[in-house]
């Protein structure tokens, strides 16, 4: 069908549209401040125009475990130990969307139609992104060797006691728990609503504040529990599988996702028109692809069937295996009841 250059009874031109796309943020502001996502534009080199697999080498710590020093006493030889290192695995994620025109319709009441698109759009990419996210953590933290980096108090019998709930130590603990002497290292809480009304409740909430031009001290939407950022999404932190809800809160240090966007797409929006269904149809077209990947695991890209990994594949724990010595991985999850 050809293109007819609009969306909506609106002008559409797909470089202006891309540029919007691009000026603003994938993530929300409190993740992009939390440090936790690392973009690297050497993924997406090591993926190549055409590719979709990146294999990212890595030299394993030097620790005092693998690397006792000697005793320079003047008779021992100071033999040098060979560095050890290892491969990480990471797969390009591509999803695509398309919408009709009378989606937008009600929204297109600004001066500037195309970024009202753009703003739609973008949120919704946002929400697929963090779904993603959410899912591909929840996977990883399965793992065998990740027992440490989740602290569960939940009840396994349906009867939820005030044990089963956070309390003012939980989140300490679990941080202590998952990195033991570098549980600092955390940066950002995910929770689930309930479980932010909970420490709220408890008064452990902070919120950042600032001074405005008049002197005056804020609140500003940036609350913190024990220095962690929080952020609060419904989507992936909770279990009904149960006899009663299991809330999942993911605790993430900076550097935790690796990340970079896909940017050679020929043409990653534009419009079309169908002209015979319902006497002529505008439609939108979207595609988006972004490597997402936990730092310190693979993705056993054997096990996926297509070019992308569907969702189902990357929530699947026996597509991932862990790389790194697990203190090295700066994930850790709190399961409870409340």
């Amino acid at each position: 069908m050809p293109r007819t250059g609009t969306f909506g009874g609106f002008p559409f031109d797909a470089e202006v549209f891309a540029g919007y796309m691009a000026e603003q943020p994938t993530w929300s502001n409190a993740i992009i401040a939390s440090g936790i996502l690392q973009e690297d534009a050497t993924l997406m080199g090591l993926i190549g125009d055409k590719g979709n697999v990146a294999v990212l080498p890595f030299y394993k710590a030097l620790n005092l475990d693998d690397y006792a020093p000697y005793n320079n006493d003047g008779m021992t030889d100071n033999v040098p130990k060979e560095i050890e290192g290892g491969k990480q695995v990471s797969m390009l994620i591509q999803r695509m969307m398309a919408w009709k025109a009378k989606d937008f319709t009600k929204e297109l009441t600004g001066a500037d139609p195309i970024q009202h698109i753009a703003n739609s759009v973008n949120n919704y990419y946002q929400q697929v992104w963090q779904a993603e996210l959410m899912n591909i953590v929840n996977a990883v933290m399965k793992l065998d060797g990740m027992q440490n980096h989740i602290m569960d108090i939940a009840s396994a019998s349906g009867t939820v006691e005030d044990a089963n709930k956070i309390d003012e130590t939980t989140m300490i603990y679990a941080q202590q728990k998952a990195l033991g002497d570098a549980a600092n290292g955390f940066g950002i809480a995910i929770m689930h609503s309930l479980i932010l009304a909970r420490y709220k409740a408890l008064g452990l909430v902070e919120y950042a504040k600032y001074n405005n031009a008049n002197g005056l001290t804020q609140e500003v939407e940036l609350p913190t529990i024990n220095g962690l950022i929080v952020v609060t999404d419904d989507r992936g932190t909770i279990d009904t599988s149960g006899d009663v809800p299991k809330y999942i809160t993911t605790i993430v240090g900076r550097g935790a996702i690796l990340t970079a966007p896909k940017t050679n797409y020929e043409e990653p929006y534009y419009t079309d028109y169908d002209p015979e269904s319902s006497a002529g149809v505008e439609k939108l077209y979207t595609k988006q692809g972004r490597v997402l990947h936990p730092n310190g695991f693979s993705l056993k890209v054997q096990e996926i069937d297509g070019e992308s990994p569907t969702y189902a594949e990357l929530g699947t724990v026996d597509n991932w295996e862990l790389s790194f010595n697990e203190k090295n991985v700066k994930i850790g999850q709190i399961i409870s009841n409340g």
